[in-house]
């Protein structure tokens, strides 16, 4: 169990804040090119902005803007790290653009990391289970998200059914993660779907995209894994409890019960020691 951050300075998440502008700021450079803005870097520098934006969002304390920001700073971190380790592995010299965007998004997510588990942030996302890993799927759901809408945004100009796609992929990514932020069960519900989906539709391609298009299933798996262990575990540690309340306390819950309050009471339940405690009362 993740230990409770203390409270972080205001110079802290100003200079993570400032290092992920800072990094925005490094693409909107490369994309005006100095001089000219072509139209195929029109993208970037509106993806630069975006990323100025999740910039801002590192320094507010709230969890939700905390885990789209950090679904950003990902975005820049993985392509530019994987650049400068495979320059610098070849024996040659760091690409200097690569290496300062992975200086800027990985100082940025560094600095902001104890805002996910200040006593703010425990008391607005508090699932019973998995915290930690429920946090990191919705991550890299905003992260999924953000890449498939730059394909779809990019497709529009083009191949317009393919983009719209990825597009309506792209807001179901974002949506789940926020459900799931915001404990709410439709968030996992709904990333469990947009991974079924998407591994149906990337199993009927049968080529290079089909496989890259597998990749956004992740997120929703590594949502929905949490709920299957955590339902098990609620099955043996509850059993005695259950044989212990009269059948006919528990018929209209049993009668009534959705899916989504399943899904819920899984994922976002209070602790099963409070539960336990209450049963016997």
């Amino acid at each position: 169990m993740s230990k409770v951050a203390a409270e972080v300075s205001r110079a802290r998440r100003l200079a993570g804040a400032g290092a992920l502008v800072a990094t925005a700021g490094g693409l909107a450079v490369t994309a005006v090119h100095f001089h000219h803005v072509r139209s195929t870097e029109w993208g970037l520098l509106a993806f630069s902005g975006l990323v100025a934006m999740a910039g801002v969002g590192l320094a507010r304390r709230s969890i939700v803007s905390q885990v789209l920001s950090r679904g950003t700073a990902w975005v820049v971190l993985v392509p530019s790290a994987i650049a400068t380790l495979v320059t610098t592995l070849g024996g040659h010299a760091p690409d200097m653009l690569a290496a300062g965007l992975t200086a800027g998004s990985g100082a940025a997510l560094l600095l902001a990391r104890p805002m996910l588990h200040t006593k703010e942030a425990r008391a607005a996302f508090a699932p019973s289970w998995f915290r930690r890993w429920l946090l990191a799927a919705s991550t890299s759901s905003i992260m999924a998200g953000v890449v498939t809408g730059i394909f779809a945004l990019d497709g529009l100009r083009g191949h317009t059914a393919p983009a719209i796609a990825l597009l309506a992929l792209s807001l179901s990514l974002v949506m789940s993660a926020l459900g799931v932020v915001r404990m709410r069960a439709w968030g996992i519900l709904l990333g469990a779907l947009t991974s079924f989906v998407t591994l149906i539709a990337s199993a009927a391609m049968h080529d290079v995209a089909g496989l890259v298009l597998s990749l956004a299933a992740i997120p929703g798996l590594m949502l929905t894994l949490p709920v299957l262990l955590a339902k098990r575990d609620r099955a043996k540690g509850e059993a005695r409890a259950r044989v212990a309340t009269s059948f006919a306390a528990l018929e209209p819950r049993i009668r009534v019960a959705s899916v989504p309050d399943e899904v819920e009471a899984a994922a976002f339940d209070e602790a099963p020691e409070a539960r336990r405690a209450s049963v016997q009362a």
